[in-house]
C-alpha cells in the first residue's frame, strides 16, 4: 500500500475540512485576459493568503476542441488516486474536476443539467446555492458550447487559483504560486497535436514549474467524444489514470502513447467512416490521415506485430489507400503467424481491392480453412467464385481475373 505524502498528517481533520470541489471549463476569453495573478471570473481574494491548513497540492486542465466536440480533462495531485475522484466528463454536455472535497453528485446533477442545455453560469449558481461550505470549495463548469463560469472561496488553501484562456481553463490548490498554471496555460495555447496529447503537454510543463512529488503522485487524463470509447460504445476516448508512482506524469505520458497506438487509430477511423456517410469529404479525410498515422506509428512500435500489421493493412485496404503498402504489411503479418484466418482475410480483401479475384479467391480458401470453415469467410469465398465464373474469360496476365469494383 503506498505512503501517504509525507506532510499529509492523516485522514480525520484534514478530510473533515478538505476545501475546493473543481469544476473546471474551458473559457471563451483569450488567456490575456487573466494572467496567473490576476482575479478571474468570480473569484473573490484569487491570490491572497486563505487557510494555513496543509492540503495535498494539486493542479488540473480542462479543455474544449471544438472543431472535433471532444471535452478533455487532465490532473495531477500529491495524493493518491485522482483520476477515480476528480474527474467527470459527458460527450455533449460539458466536464468537470474537482480537486478536493470533490462531489460525483454534484458534478453528475450539473452535467444533466447542462446536457439539457443549462448554461455554466446557471449550473454552477444552483451548485452553490445554499452550499454551507462554498467558501472551502473551487468551481468552475464547461457547458456544451464552451461557455464557462468559475468560483473561488476565500477558504481554499493558499495558493489556490486558476488561469483561464481561449478553451481552457487551469486551476490549482496548495501550490507555491501562479507560476504551475501559467506554465500549463501557455504550453496548452502552443502545443501541436490532438486535445490528448496538447492536455499531456500541459501537465507536464505544470510539473516542471512546480513538481508535487514526495513520496508520490497520482495523474489521470480523460476525454470525451460521442461514440469515441472502444467499437463505439461509449464516449470514453480517452480514459487512463496513474493511481500512485514516483513520476506519475512521465508513467501517464508513457501509457497514453500505448493507447494512442492501440485504442485511436480505430477511432478516428470510426469517426471517418461517420462523416463520410453524412458527406463531410474534408472531414473524413482529415479523420483518416489521423488514422493512418496512428496504425502507422503502432508498427514502427512493434515491427514484427503480426496484429499491428494486420490492422493497418486492413485501414489501408478498406479505404482504398496505399494498397501496394496494405499488401507489403499483411504478406509480413502471415509470416510471423502463418496459419491465422483472420490475416488471410485481410489479404483476401487487399488483393481482391487490388484487382486480383484469383488470388482474393486463393487467400480467403486459406481464411476458410484455417478458420475452421466460419461461415463469414465461406459465404465470401462462394460469392467471390460466382463472380469469377461471371468473368470467366476475361482474365488479364499479371493480376488474374479483375473483379468489377
Amino acid at each position: 500500500m503506498p505512503r501517504r505524502p509525507s506532510r499529509r498528517l492523516g485522514p480525520g481533520p484534514l478530510l473533515a475540512r478538505a476545501g475546493c470541489l473543481l469544476l473546471v471549463a474551458a473559457a471563451s476569453a483569450p488567456s490575456s485576459t487573466a494572467g496567473p495573478l490576476e482575479p478571474t471570473g468570480s473569484s473573490p481574494g484569487y491570490a491572497k493568503e486563505r487557510s494555513s491548513v496543509s492540503a495535498p497540492a494539486a493542479f488540473a486542465i480542462l479543455a474544449w476542441d471544438s472543431l472535433n466536440q471532444e471535452w478533455g480533462a487532465a490532473a495531477v495531485s500529491r495524493w493518491i488516486s485522482i483520476g477515480s475522484r476528480s474527474l467527470h466528463a459527458r460527450a455533449g454536455a460539458g466536464a468537470w474536476v474537482g480537486l478536493e472535497l470533490p462531489d460525483p453528485r454534484g458534478a453528475g446533477l450539473a452535467l444533466e443539467r447542462m446536457a439539457g442545455g443549462l448554461p455554466a453560469r446557471v449550473a454552477l449558481d444552483s451548485l452553490l446555492a445554499g452550499d454551507a461550505r462554498r467558501g472551502e470549495r473551487q468551481a468552475a463548469l464547461m457547458d456544451r458550447a464552451g461557455g464557462v463560469a468559475a468560483f473561488t472561496g476565500d477558504l481554499c488553501p493558499a495558493w489556490a487559483g486558476e488561469r483561464t484562456g481561449r478553451g481552457y481553463v487551469c486551476q490549482g490548490v496548495g501550490l507555491r504560486n501562479g507560476g504551475t498554471l501559467q506554465a500549463m496555460g501557455r504550453t496548452f495555447e502552443t502545443a501541436g497535436g490532438t486535445l490528448g496529447e496538447r492536455l499531456v503537454a500541459a501537465i507536464e510543463a505544470a510539473e516542471s514549474a512546480g513538481p508535487l512529488r514526495e513520496d508520490g503522485e497520482s495523474a489521470a487524463l480523460l476525454v470525451v467524444r460521442d461514440a469515441g470509447g472502444p467499437n463505439g460504445w461509449s464516449d470514453r476516448m480517452v480514459d487512463l489514470r496513474v493511481d500512485q508512482a514516483q513520476d506519475a506524469v512521465q508513467e501517464l505520458r508513457r501509457i497514453y502513447a500505448v493507447h494512442a497506438a492501440t485504442f485511436l487509430p480505430a477511432a478516428y477511423a470510426r469517426f471517418g467512416d461517420m462523416a463520410k456517410r453524412r458527406g463531410d469529404s474534408i472531414s473524413a479525410d482529415r479523420e483518416y490521415a489521423r488514422a493512418e498515422a496512428g496504425f502507422r506509428v503502432a508498427v514502427a512500435r512493434s515491427p514484427k506485430d503480426p496484429d499491428a500489421l494486420n490492422e493497418l493493412a486492413w485501414f489501408l485496404a478498406t479505404h482504398d489507400r496505399e494498397l501496394e503498402d496494405a499488401l507489403r504489411f499483411v504478406k509480413a503479418a502471415i509470416v510471423a503467424r502463418p496459419q491465422d484466418s483472420n490475416l488471410y482475410d485481410t489479404l483476401a480483401e487487399t488483393e481482391y481491392r487490388s484487382g486480383s479475384l484469383n488470388r482474393a479467391i486463393e487467400a480467403m480458401a486459406r481464411a476458410v480453412k484455417y478458420s475452421g470453415g466460419a461461415q463469414r469467410y465461406a459465404d465470401r469465398l462462394r460469392r467471390w467464385e460466382r463472380e469469377r465464373s461471371a468473368l470467366e474469360g476475361k482474365s488479364t496476365p499479371d493480376a488474374g481475373l479483375r473483379p468489377n469494383r
